[in-house]
């Protein structure tokens, strides 16, 4: 009994040290952090593999979070977090407009950002959207509608190690960075095509826990075949109302109710 006790507590450390590492992790790096020995560590990223729990890269030789852990936090996180709470706001979003919304959280110690929650179109073409997926903030609106209201320093950390957009494979300039970074800014909102998502057209604006915190974003995803672009304005305004009233419920849900 004790020896089982034992290894499941050294198996949830392996799985606890892959999920903390900013990337892939080899059976080394597990042996080292650990102190635990290489056979040791080869059989327990063994035992995490075969239930789903990490993934192998069969050329490197070195291990992943795997969609066990991934489908396990989504059904946690979809009870108990503030996504699963806002939900009713994307719902309404996307009944208002037919078009998928997306609540995009903030990972400030990354600085990156991935889809929480989100309600699907009800026309047939739709994207398909990848929950808590991490991904950067310098491209596709919902990264964006949070990066341009985050400090300077910050921005310019993210510039910094910026990397082509995914779709595209093109870089910004660091004038044309900031640039649109102070548009979105002025405007409260973030619109961009085909930058994360192909054949897509993404508007975003910031939702915050109070004036000065960023949590997250909402946005529409419309396929470009879809986007009226005349209607850009009025999709904007939407979506800017679905923003305040996230930011309404957090800042509600964060202090609780007042006492008259």
């Amino acid at each position: 009994m004790s020896e089982t006790v034992g290894t499941i507590a050294r198996a949830l450390s392996v799985l606890r040290a892959v999920a903390e590492s900013e990337g892939s992790v080899a059976v080394k790096d597990i042996a080292v952090a650990l102190g635990l020995p290489m056979s040791t560590s080869h059989r327990l990223l063994d035992l995490l593999l075969d239930a789903g729990f990490v993934e192998k890269e069969k050329q490197q030789r070195r291990y992943t979070v795997g969609p066990e852990f991934f489908r396990l936090a989504s059904l946690v996180t979809q009870k108990n977090s503030l996504a699963s709470r806002l939900q009713p706001v994307l719902d309404e979003l996307t009944r208002e407009t037919g078009e998928t919304a997306i609540f995009s959280a903030y990972f400030p110690a990354e600085l990156k950002t991935a889809y929480a929650a989100k309600c699907d179109s009800p026309n047939s073409l739709r994207f398909r959207i990848n929950l808590y997926e991490k991904m950067p903030l310098e491209w596709g609106s919902t990264g964006l509608a949070i990066l341009a209201f985050l400090p300077e320093e910050m921005q310019t950390k993210v510039f910094a190690q910026s990397r082509p957009s995914p779709v595209l494979k093109k870089r910004l300039t660091r004038a044309a960075f900031f640039e649109r970074l102070a548009k979105i800014r002025r405007e409260g909102y973030g619109i961009t095509e085909s930058e994360k998502l192909p054949d897509c057209v993404g508007i975003a604006a910031p939702i915050r826990m109070d004036p000065d915190t960023i949590i997250g974003s909402i946005a529409l995803a419309i396929p470009k075949v879809r986007f009226a672009r005349a209607k850009t304005k009025a999709y904007a305004e939407v979506v800017k109302r679905a923003a305040d009233r996230f930011s309404s419920g957090t800042r509600t849900m964060s202090h609780g109710p007042r006492s008259s």
